[in-house]
């Protein structure tokens, strides 16, 4: 296995836990431990580290080494506003493109994503969040515009848009399957204006839970 395979696959692991929650925002993450977790030497994990900083999960700290990235309100609320734009134009084009399988695949996911209701436990909503960056890469890619999936991708891996279902209430939860339900139904009649209207609800409806949370932690 090559050095830049394990790099890679810690850098995975740990964006994943990131994403997850198993590694808070603030909280450190050492190169000690992380070595010790994959049997594996520190040049590796020390590359995982500073790509994991690039990309915006994580901050290197002078005296406390690196630590998950924490996101305030503002920057949350530029990042969401900054999707609803890009995202809502994707839906719009992936509404007159997609094609049958993709969208028999976006029911499937859906359908996977309801399999056990508006369970907020951790487990399932860990489970919800991967199927839901999959309903949203497929409505992505049904778009056929590489320069605005291109724009969105760095959104998209942003922790904060990952983490959303970890601060849903079953209402919530709910309300989001709503959302994809009807994103489906307007694909099905490969209605533009339907689609974007629907994402721009989704996403906007995410933002107000991820900024309810941040206001209350700050109260």
């Amino acid at each position: 296995m090559t050095m830049e395979t394990v790099a890679g696959r810690i850098y995975g692991a740990i964006k994943e836990k990131i994403i997850d929650g198993r590694y808070p925002p603030g909280g450190r993450i050492t190169e000690q431990q992380v070595a010790a977790e994959f049997n594996t030497s520190r040049t590796p994990v020390r590359e995982a580290m500073r790509q994991l900083v690039a990309d915006g999960f994580a901050r290197f700290k002078p005296n406390s080494g690196t630590v998950v990235r924490e996101w305030s309100a503002e920057e949350m609320r530029q990042i969401f506003e900054l999707r609803v734009l890009i995202e809502s134009e994707i839906a719009g084009y992936a509404a007159t493109r997609i094609t049958a399988e993709e969208l028999a695949e976006l029911v499937r996911i859906q359908d996977d994503i309801e399999r056990n209701g508006p369970d907020i436990g951790t487990e399932n909503t860990a489970r919800i969040g991967r199927l839901n960056r999959e309903f949203h890469r497929i409505v992505a890619q049904a778009s056929r515009n590489e320069r605005l999936v291109s724009m969105l991708a760095s959104a998209i891996e942003v922790p904060i848009v990952q983490q959303t279902f970890r601060q849903y209430t079953s209402k919530r939860l709910a309300r989001s399957f709503g959302h994809h339900r009807e994103l489906i139904d307007a694909f099905q009649t490969r209605d533009s204006a339907w689609a974007q209207s629907v994402m721009s609800s989704h996403i906007h409806s995410a933002k107000q839970t991820l900024l309810a949370e941040k206001l209350h932690d700050n109260a």
